[in-house]
């Protein structure tokens, strides 16, 4: 367990002095990856954290980071933090009106930013409104015109200018970073939500000092493991979960250049942990799919019998517990050309080096759970907050409970409310919203935390989450739908990206369907369809008939009240960028059902209109 006194900073400092010469992180430049020791990280954060006391950054001093990940997102956020200042993460997907609130709400004093297109979207101060923003550093590219208001260094500048300064200041440097109290607030994150306007989430760095020694304690991590990183930073779940753990562990942390770029340098930095949500291996897992259905028949059946085969020794290995020595027996030597000819290549795909990925932010499809446990690359769920530091349980690798999202981690305690809500309480929970007093009681009840997601928990202590409290669906006759486990339902369909259900209010359910590209241009293949591009081919008659084929199995799993009667497909994916989905792939119900409302509206207007007009006749 963590030493309850010490902090991430703490535990950073010490691999510098105690590893000067292995490597800390790993970035991209120049067309390879770049490897930076423990002693050089430690300098550039020292510069950093030099230059930013010499501009006059107090203790508990805001500080923003508005940018991509890279390796300047962890510089500054550890320099930040070694002089006892807050780190504010900015979601570099947010529009400029979306900035400019988390950077004045939470009172920043300098920002760190990416480049000039993320320079734009920080307001510029003036005389009538001049802010708490003085400094402004920029990570990529030389300041632009010079605002009167407003500071603008370069990144190169600036961290000379801390390296410059150390010999006058060093001392008041190392004080800073050696003082840092465990209660002290170290971040505070906004939290991207699925409606309204965000909230500042107070971490302290005691919150993720457990975390951080609990997550440790449940896998046996050595000295060649190495983490990719390409979930954002700006989320606790990477940040604490990958940036932080990494450092904790002292585990080499290297940077994707970019979410388009994650297969190659998978294959470059060839790592053995990884942090991902669902849609990235439901995406994968669509894709392998595609590919095997282009494939000679002859191979296209070989490959299918060894994919069986690894689900099925899955299942029952899982159905037989611990005694697992028959089935082995049973499936050795098929398992072992399977996994040759077969397996071991995908494995290949992502480094050939995975022993454990992760999975959080939303429910993991079972079949391709089991689909990549047959691989050989194990996928632990877990389940967290912003509010709870990120994981507040886990599954262990060990012991790997599909379904659920794990245990609660050590020192964390939950329960349910009377209606299902978990509760939770223990050394991860945070402090409060940041200047909003009213959502921070209204959080709490009797002192445990209210997540707003419905569970269960099992004699084990297993926790599987069902469904988000305030995402119900109470139909015009009364019934009680859980959305999401409609929609998981569709978690494992090559041809769909997303299946929102709709229906609070209605008669009965419908839904909102988007289609996977890659998965379509492959169903297209296999059928011989024409098309001009993928917003025709997503309204194509023979797509339709094989999703109205795809739900109406679904649906059989379902009980009445609950099944989708009706649907839309849309001829667009959702995304961030138009507002669709959290920085986490979350997609946000009320804004996309808003937003097609219309579309949904019509689904219900033919059986309005017969029910006005049996009314009528009636009358």
């Amino acid at each position: 367990m963590a030493d309850s006194d010490a902090t991430i900073i703490d535990r950073f400092w010490s691999r510098v002095s105690e590893t000067p010469d292995r490597t800390a992180i790993m970035y991209k430049a120049d067309g390879k990856y770049h490897s930076v020791n423990w002693r050089d990280h430690g300098k550039t954060v020292e510069s950093l954290s030099a230059a930013l006391i010499k501009h006059g950054l107090q203790p508990d001093d805001k500080v923003g980071i508005l940018s991509g990940n890279r390796q300047h997102w962890t510089w500054a956020d550890l320099a930040i933090l070694s002089a006892r200042c807050v780190t504010v993460p900015v979601y570099p997907t947010l529009g400029a009106e979306e900035v400019s609130y988390v950077l004045e709400h939470s009172d920043v004093t300098a920002v760190f930013v990416e480049n000039a297109r993320q320079l734009e979207k920080i307001s510029t101060p003036s005389s009538t409104n001049p802010g708490k923003l003085k400094l402004v550093v920029i990570m990529d590219g030389a300041p632009s015109n010079a605002e009167p208001l407003l500071e603008i260094k370069s990144w190169d500048d600036f961290l000379k200018e801390g390296a410059d300064c150390l010999s006058e200041i060093g001392d008041q440097v190392r004080q800073r970073r050696e003082n840092i109290d465990p209660e002290s607030v170290a971040t505070i994150v906004y939290t991207s939500g699925t409606t309204g306007l965000p909230k500042g989430v107070m971490l302290l760095h005691r919150n993720i000092y457990s975390v951080l020694g609990a997550m440790s304690d449940m896998v046996d991590f050595n000295e060649d493991d190495l983490a990719l990183s390409f979930l954002p930073l700006a989320h606790v779940y990477e940040r604490v979960g990958g940036q932080f753990l990494s450092t904790y562990l002292g585990i080499p942390f290297a940077y994707a250049e970019s979410m388009e770029q994650v297969a190659n340098n998978l294959q470059e930095v060839r790592p053995t942990f990884l942090n991902a949500v669902p849609r990235f291996y439901e995406k994968v897992y669509a894709r392998v799919q595609g590919q095997i259905r282009q494939m000679p028949p002859a191979q296209q059946g070989f490959v299918r019998w060894a994919i069986a085969l690894g689900k099925r020794a899955t299942k029952q290995k899982m159905e037989a517990k611990h005694d697992t020595s028959i089935l082995d027996q049973l499936y050795k030597a098929e398992l072992r050309i399977a996994d040759r000819l077969v397996f071991r290549k995908i494995r290949e795909r992502f480094g050939g080096r995975l022993r454990m990925m992760t999975s959080g932010a939303a429910p993991l499809a079972n079949d391709v759970h089991i689909f990549f446990e047959a691989l050989g690359m194990p996928i632990v769920e877990g389940y967290g907050l912003t509010e709870t530091s990120a994981p507040l349980c886990v599954n262990k690798p060990s012991d790997n409970h599909f379904k659920t999202v794990g245990r609660p981690l050590a020192g964390v305690e939950v329960k349910l409310n009377p209606d299902g809500e978990l509760l939770v309480k223990g050394p991860n929970v945070f402090k409060g919203y940041y200047k909003n007093e009213e959502a921070t009681a209204a959080a709490f009840e009797d002192g445990w935390f209210k997540t707003g997601d419905i569970a269960r928990i099992d004699e084990q202590g297993y926790i599987t989450i069902t469904d988000r409290k305030k995402d119900i669906i109470i139909t015009a006759g009364g019934k009680h739908v859980a959305p999401q486990f409609i929609e998981n339902l569709f978690k494992d369909e090559p041809l769909i990206n997303h299946v929102i259900a709709y229906g609070d209010r209605r008669k009965y359910i419908t839904g909102l369907i988007t289609l996977n590209p890659d998965g379509l241009k492959s169903f297209a293949a296999s059928k011989s369809l024409s098309y001009k591009d993928i917003k025709e081919l997503c309204q194509n008659p023979t797509v339709r008939k094989e999703i109205e084929r795809v739900v109406h199995d679904k649906n059989q799993n379902l009980a009445r009240f609950q099944r989708i009667k009706k649907f839309v497909i849309l001829d667009k994916e959702l995304t961030i960028e138009d507002n669709d989905l959290t920085p986490t792939l979350k997609v946000k119900r009320k804004v996309v059902t808003e937003k097609y409302r219309k579309e949904l509206d019509e689904l219900y207007e033919a059986e309005d209109l017969e029910a006005q007009e049996t009314a009528e006749v009636d009358a």
